[in-house]
């Protein structure tokens, strides 16, 4: 089996490419993410991922083309109360378009190792993707081995986020560290 993994980061990749390299398929990776705000985060991950990749000597394929950040936010307004599920459609419509480029047969995401996505959601969406463009999806849930990614990737020195990249994530992780900060002021008298 040759397989195209959409590639969120670095951090998330070893333990992805090992899973699937377990079970026999060739993996070529490609970095393709509208979604991550601002572009110097977008630089930070996809410079993480050319270490991991590396590492794992991991083939890359050139990054997908850069979208403005208009059009991914057009994309989320056409669509109001499914923001993430219309960011996974995105990215996983242009993996399975680049995995037929690239002679694949199976497409994956390494966002299956992350307690934060959500898994049905991308289950759902690589599935109608896969039907829609003649190319199998393989979805695995690998969170069990997200605290062990978050260990190799110290192990690597990899940039590790702390947000899942767009700008909605970023405001809402800002809210919160906001709410944390009142909360122990107030505590505190």
């Amino acid at each position: 089996m040759r397989l195209l993994l959409h590639c969120c980061c670095g951090p998330c990749t070893p333990d992805v490419v090992e899973h699937f390299r377990g079970r026999g398929a060739t993996v070529e990776g490609w970095f393709f993410n509208p979604n991550i705000y601002p572009a110097d985060e977008r630089a930070r991950r996809q410079g993480a991922l050319g270490t991991a990749a590396t590492a794992l000597d991991l083939p890359l394929r050139p990054a997908g083309p850069e979208t403005r950040l208009a059009d991914f936010l057009l994309a989320l307004a056409r669509r109001p109360g499914v923001r993430c599920e219309t960011c996974y459609r995105s990215r996983l419509e242009a993996a399975a378009r680049e995995a037929l480029a690239a002679g694949c047969d199976t497409f994956a995401t390494t966002l299956v190792i992350s307690p934060y996505q959500d898994l049905a959601a991308l289950q759902r969406v690589g599935q109608e993707v896969a039907e829609q463009r003649g190319v199998s999806f393989a979805l695995v849930d690998l969170r069990a081995k997200f605290a062990e990614s978050r260990r190799r990737a110290r192990e690597l020195g990899l940039y590790q986020q702390n947000y899942c990249g767009c700008l909605f994530s970023r405001l809402e992780r800002a809210v919160r560290r906001c709410e944390r900060a009142i909360a122990k002021a107030l505590a505190t008298g």
